[in-house]
């Protein structure tokens, strides 16, 4: 009995990589999102040392539409489960800067500061994962490493994004915050913006 010393032809052609495989989408589609979600509050705390309220209130509104929808499609039941109550936290960000005076230096106002900007630097990506899953078809499988690849590139895109803001006098100046309708920081450099023509 002679066996052929060749392997099959679909083991000698090497793997295609193709830009639009299954694999390749899901993890651009989270890469994509949680960094457009997560770079600007990253860059803002960068600037200004500060998240804007609009990032807060944009986290609430995304979470607290997800967890209604989550509730509606799949009945009271889901709200239970430790990852859906996790949508909850911008609300009680939301509540507790009702309660608590909006200014001051207290201890109180300094966690509450604190506790926003993580929910809204964490959260933003976290959200942008949540709706990649819910709304990519097979985004579901995104797991161990591509999963894993998907929260560094994020991470590494939240972290130069940070970095970029506090470099801001090296790239921006007070004329590119004004023109775009944002505060000029206090160090910002002089002249002409280069958004301006």
């Amino acid at each position: 009995m002679t066996t052929d010393p060749t392997p099959p032809a679909e083991e000698q052609a090497p793997k295609s990589i193709g830009l639009l495989d299954g694999e390749g989408r899901q993890l651009a589609a989270a890469c994509l999102a949680g960094a457009a979600l997560g770079s600007w509050p990253a860059f803002t705390m960068g600037v200004y040392g500060v998240v804007f309220f609009e990032q807060h209130l944009s986290l609430w509104a995304t979470a607290t539409s997800v967890f209604l929808a989550l509730g509606v499609s799949k009945g009271p039941r889901i709200w239970a489960r430790p990852q859906v109550l996790a949508l909850l936290l911008p609300s009680l960000w939301v509540v507790l800067a009702w309660i608590l005076p909006v200014g001051g230096t207290s201890g109180i106002y300094q966690v509450l500061f604190w506790f926003g900007v993580v929910i809204t630097v964490v959260g933003l990506p976290a959200m942008a994962a949540i709706l990649v899953r819910l709304l990519i078809p097979g985004a579901e499988r995104l797991r161990g490493k591509r999963a894993l690849a998907a929260a560094i590139v994020v991470s590494l895109l939240m972290l130069v994004s940070f970095g970029l803001g506090t470099q801001h006098p090296r790239l921006l100046t007070c004329e590119d915050f004004t023109i775009s309708g944002n505060y000029a920081p206090e160090n910002c450099s002089p002249g002409t913006g280069s958004t301006v023509r």
